[in-house]
């Protein structure tokens, strides 16, 4: 499906990315996630591949499903803010980075390295 028709109807200062690490106008590469959320198209495939699990629900989820709420943050006397996701199921924000596993013929799961093996 082509998404032209949105470079028109979508005003540029309203073309903002809703992924949490990016937030920057949309000049080009366009595109909407399931809820209609505009997205660079690489920052959407980067948050399809951030998951977390919920420690008390254990629900799991993407950076497309998660709600944000920001802490402050103080490093060497310097005051930023951070954006921490928190369950879209229960609220909880205590999560676990999810992280695929790979398994073996025999059946046994091993976690995948970042670097890979």
């Amino acid at each position: 499906m082509s998404l032209r028709f949105l470079y028109r109807t979508v005003p540029v200062h309203k073309r903002i990315c809703s992924y949490y690490r990016c937030m920057h106008p949309i000049l080009r590469n366009l595109t909407r996630d399931k809820n209609g959320h505009l997205y660079h198209y690489g920052c959407l495939q980067t948050a399809k591949d951030e998951q977390w699990r919920c420690l008390e629900c254990n629900f799991t989820f993407d950076a497309t499903e998660a709600s944000f709420f920001e802490v402050e943050n103080v490093r060497n006397d310097c005051n930023t803010e951070l954006l921490r996701p928190q369950c879209p199921n229960c609220g909880n924000q205590y999560l676990k980075p999810f992280t695929k596993h790979h398994r073996f013929p025999d059946g046994a799961l091993v976690p995948c390295a970042p670097g890979g093996f």
